[in-house]
């Protein structure tokens, strides 16, 4: 009897079940809804563009404006950046990016000159398919380079767009990672919005130069257990751990930008931090000049500095101060500057001390991140200058 009635209260559940199968009633999936971003402008005195909210944006000469990878770099001056905040390092790098500088056309040479001589030092990967030719960047005529250049385990396309207005050249770079094809292709649809929307103003403001900061002190003295020593038949010196050494004029030793004082090495110090194709961009080093015979410091010091100006234009670097210091008991001269080598500014400080017939350079280096880790830097470079002993 009871088996009896399991056997009819099944019929209609089953029956039930087999109508939901035939007829297709099941739960309709709820589509997915991906948000339009917000659309924001942009507008300085240099140029206005349109760009969605969620974007890092970075106003003319922002210093916290670093584009990754650090060693490819290309001469100009910051107008306007924007950033992916999802793709940036603990140390404020910057992988996917969009930037807009401007160059100065020296006298007598031409954009194409100028696009030539900012590839020099960019380390291309020759695997990759450059392609290159004619476009239009806010009406005017232009040229793209794309490219390819490796940055740690990465690949990285890079796409530089060059016009010129008045007697300035304008560069719009787009830089991005390229180890996620779906990402990279919406950063690249992004950024044609942004271009056609970009408006590049008449009449931009003149290029101005503002005075290199000078180094904070040290509020508190770094404890004894921070620090290192160093000692060979030159110098010997106190310097903060974290810093790799390199003695005896290794020439794994490479620091950024290339000024060359020529003679020796005598030690040089790089921050792991700030490494990258073999170059340091913090570092602090000691060379060695001996003085040739009619010759003096002075001299030297200001045909250094000519020749460096050379590479280095006033219209788009060097801006010094000059004034006597006190290193140790020694009275040196130092020289302060800021140099735009790519996007962000190199601020440099070197000390030229005299000890008889030979000059001691201290050459204190660092990419510029912020006003605080610039300072932090500079004090950890007075324990050396403090604890400077010349043999």
């Amino acid at each position: 009897m009871e088996k009896s009635l399991l056997k009819y209260l099944a019929i209609p559940a089953l029956l039930t079940l087999t109508c939901n199968v035939v007829t297709g009633i099941v739960p309709t999936p709820t589509p997915k809804i991906t948000p339009t971003p917000e659309i924001l402008r942009f507008e300085n005195n240099f140029v206005s563009f349109d760009y969605p909210a969620g974007l890092l944006v970075f106003n003319s000469d922002d210093p916290a404006f670093i584009t990754y990878p650090i060693s490819n770099h290309l001469e100009g001056r910051l107008v306007a950046g924007l950033a992916d905040p999802q793709e940036m390092n603990e140390y404020g790098n910057h992988y996917r990016v969009v930037g807009i500088f401007r160059h100065v056309i020296p006298y007598g040479e031409t954009l194409a000159k100028v696009r030539e001589d900012a590839y020099l030092s960019v380390n291309r990967y020759d695997g990759w398919v450059k392609t290159s030719g004619p476009v239009t960047l806010a009406g005017l005529p232009a040229y793209q380079e794309t490219y390819g250049v490796h940055g740690g385990e990465a690949s990285y396309e890079m796409r530089d767009i060059w016009a010129e207005k008045d007697t300035l050249v304008i560069r719009v770079s787009i830089w991005t990672p390229f180890h996620n094809p779906e990402n990279f292709a919406a950063f690249q649809s992004l950024t044609t919005q942004i271009l056609n929307s970009l408006v590049i103003k008449d009449d931009a403001p003149p290029l101005v130069e503002t005075a290199t900061p000078e180094p904070t002190p040290l509020p508190t003295p770094i404890p004894a257990a921070m620090l290192l020593h160093f000692e060979n038949n030159i110098v010997a010196f106190d310097y903060l751990k974290g810093m790799t050494l390199y003695s005896n004029n290794t020439p794994a030793f490479i620091c950024y930008p290339a000024i060359d004082f020529g003679g020796e090495t005598v030690v040089g110090l790089g921050d792991s931090r700030f490494f990258d194709f073999g170059t340091y961009s913090r570092s602090i080093r000691i060379t060695r000049l001996v003085i040739p015979s009619g010759s003096n410091l002075e001299v030297i010091f200001s045909e250094t500095y000519r020749k460096a100006e050379k590479k280095f234009p006033t219209e788009e670097g060097i801006l010094a101060t000059n004034r006597l210091v006190d290193v140790n008991g020694w009275t040196g001269l130092q020289k302060t500057y800021r140099v735009y080598s790519g996007e962000p500014a190199y601020e440099l400080r070197d000390i030229w001390l005299q000890k008889g017939n030979e000059i001691f350079i201290l050459s204190i280096w660092t990419v510029y991140t912020n006003a605080d880790d610039f300072a932090a830097f500079q004090a950890s470079a007075e324990v050396l200058l403090k604890s400077l002993q010349i043999k």
